[in-house]
């Protein structure tokens, strides 16, 4: 665990001029973690739609894309919380230790709409429905095939009982944001020492 003296930055570098650091910010990287590894499961399933892959074979990509969710989602808020560690030394911003598990949960809500709208339009038109389950998947396809494999367990369950299963992945984010907040804002590198080689080189915003 890295515990060396934060760098000294200039107060511009807090300047919310220069940059921004709103909870919409921090909502928005949670969002676009869903869309870089839906991109990433989209192109595995085209390479594949023509080819007779072995279950176990997507199990072992669906935990290569939960890594790289849980490593992009990690990575985007701890750098947030490095800046916010400058707004709030120059006075631009006031701390507030729990917003990563906050805008965490705020990032849940499409999801969680997504989920309720599949089960109350599932009692209508399934088409409706399904749509709603592809949307879901944009924000979450590392669980993808997890939700298949339930399907697949419990073939005549309703959308109603299979609900809780697609609501389990919501809970990801929001501890993720939680710990890259409080690393990133007190410089406690987990993931972050392994990308760069040196906290001298460090390029938080000068």
């Amino acid at each position: 665990m890295n515990t060396s003296p934060k760098p000294e930055f200039s107060p511009r570098s807090a300047d919310p001029n220069v940059m921004t650091s709103t909870d919409f910010s921090f909502v928005r990287k949670h969002w676009y973690v869903g869309i870089k590894t839906v991109a990433l499961y989209i192109i595995y399933a085209v390479l594949t739609s023509r080819v007779q892959i072995p279950y176990a074979v997507n199990w072992l990509i669906s935990l290569a894309l939960l890594v790289l969710w849980v490593y992009f989602d990690y990575q985007d808020i701890y750098k947030l919380a490095m800046r916010d560690y400058n707004l709030v030394k120059y006075h631009y911003l006031e701390y507030d230790p729990k917003r990563g598990l906050k805008t965490g949960l705020l990032a849940q809500i499409p999801g969680l709409v997504c989920v309720l709208l599949m089960c109350v339009l599932s009692l209508g038109s399934g088409i409706w429905s399904d749509l709603f389950r592809v949307l879901w998947i944009v924000f979450y396809s590392p669980f993808a095939v997890m939700i298949g494999a339930v399907q697949i367990a419990l073939p005549n369950a309703s959308i109603w009982l299979l609900a809780p299963f697609y609501l389990i992945p919501m809970l990801f984010q929001p501890a993720i944001g939680y710990l890259a907040y409080q690393n990133g804002y007190q410089n406690k590198g987990i993931f972050y020492k392994f990308i760069y080689k040196s906290r001298d080189k460090d390029k938080r915003l000068r």
